[in-house]
């Protein structure tokens, strides 16, 4: 019974610090800027492509239709220009001819992190100092990348990463997805900000200077990282440069992905966090009150009592969920997939028990065990790749 009852103390701190992200989130969001119409710098897009991601022409085309006062670029990277994503990009960037974009193709023995090895080749291939790197299932506003680089420049900024929301969600599995991104994540983004003093750096939107990455030892010193946008982060921090998180926010677009790839992705999001910052880490336990009262339910033999306050935490906590989407994305999830939000909530704290344990990954088709800092052990198969790209020989 004492664990059940240290569960349900666990519980009370996990809704003062809900109360904290409510706070932290409102005053994040209310230092949105305006686009601006006066010129800014050159800009180059970097976009890595692995695959067909959900709803891909229309991110793509986001980035194509940016409202930006000055010149940008989009460049393109993939392990094969075969990919399927590859040839969508091809298909929207021919009906966009004033933007110059170009396709390159990346390099599989350049590290053991295939997203850095990509990024590497657009990184290498791009024209501008001032560069902007987001994954292909992003999307974004048309002013965008107009605020973000106005954002830096008058912060006086090095690096620029934005708030991360979820939208399109048509499943199950991509309602817990979004809601995850939306009423988890991204509050959590702004409580770190305003309670720990940590803006969060999140590869999906990523605004720098080439100059500036080179000094503090460049896409070379992550290419055996797994978390490499955490770590760029943090080196640019312990370099003295500046580094903020954007109010303006990204969306992660999620449309029919299963329940079973939701937690893959957040499996190994937070088997992450436990080597690379254990304090967030436990953190996001505490964050959880629906999953901290489902265990002491469990512990105290499942007692009435205990069950009905995991009936009114499950309530409480759904009621916020739905604000928190209101807040970042002015769009609702339907109520007949919200009311699973308790479910999701569980299922994220077993998770998070077995992420305390397992430090293996599956990604990008690849098996990946990790250490500290997300630093990558190679396997056979990586060796394999890593010779075989040293003869051109894509085997990725």
């Amino acid at each position: 019974m004492s664990i059940a009852w240290f569960f349900l103390c666990a519980t009370g701190i996990s809704l003062v610090t809900q109360l904290i992200a409510v706070w932290a989130s409102r005053r994040h969001l209310a230092r949105a800027r305006r686009a601006t119409t006066a010129p800014l710098p050159s800009l180059s897009l970097l976009k890595p492509i692995k695959g067909l991601e959900e709803g891909l022409e229309a991110n793509l085309r986001s980035f194509y239709e940016q409202a930006y006062p000055g010149t940008f670029e989009v460049v393109f990277a993939a392990m094969s220009m075969d990919d399927l994503g590859v040839l969508v990009a091809e298909r929207v960037a021919a009906q966009y001819p004033k933007v110059q974009t170009r396709f390159v193709r990346a390099d599989p023995s350049f590290g053991l992190n295939p997203k850095v090895a990509t990024l590497k080749a657009a990184y290498d291939a791009a024209r501008f100092d001032l560069v902007f790197q987001s994954d292909a299932n992003v999307r974004v506003h048309r002013d965008y990348l107009a605020q973000v680089v106005r954002e830096l420049e008058d912060e006086r900024a090095h690096l620029l990463s934005s708030v991360v929301i979820g939208s399109g969600e048509r499943s199950l599995g991509a309602a817990f997805e979004n809601l995850q991104l939306t009423a988890f994540i991204a509050p959590g983004m702004c409580a770190a900000l305003y309670g720990a003093k940590l803006p969060c750096v999140v590869g999906k939107s990523m605004l720098f200077r080439r100059s500036e990455l080179e000094a503090v030892g460049g896409l070379e010193s992550v290419r055996d990282i797994l978390c490499e946008d955490f770590i760029l982060g943090r080196a640019y921090r312990e370099h003295g440069y500046k580094v903020v998180l954007s109010p303006v926010t990204v969306t992660n677009v999620n449309e029919e992905i299963s329940v079973e790839r939701f937690l893959a992705r957040h499996s190994r999001w937070l088997k992450l966090r436990a080597v690379i910052h254990w304090v967030g880490f436990v953190a996001d336990l505490l964050s959880n009150p629906v999953a901290l009262t489902f265990f002491a339910w469990v512990a105290s033999g499942f007692q009435t009592g205990f069950g009905t306050l995991l009936l009114a935490t499950a309530a409480f906590k759904t009621v916020l969920d739905s604000y928190y989407v209101h807040l970042f994305r002015g769009t609702p999830v339907r109520a007949s997939l919200l009311v699973f939000a308790p479910i999701k909530d569980i299922l994220m704290g077993l998770v998070w028990c077995y992420a305390v344990f397992s430090r293996s990954v599956r990604w990008r088709g690849r098996k990946l065990r990790f250490g500290k800092d997300s630093v990558l052990y190679a396997d056979s198969r990586n060796v394999v790749v890593r010779m075989l790209g040293h003869l051109g020989i894509d085997a990725s």
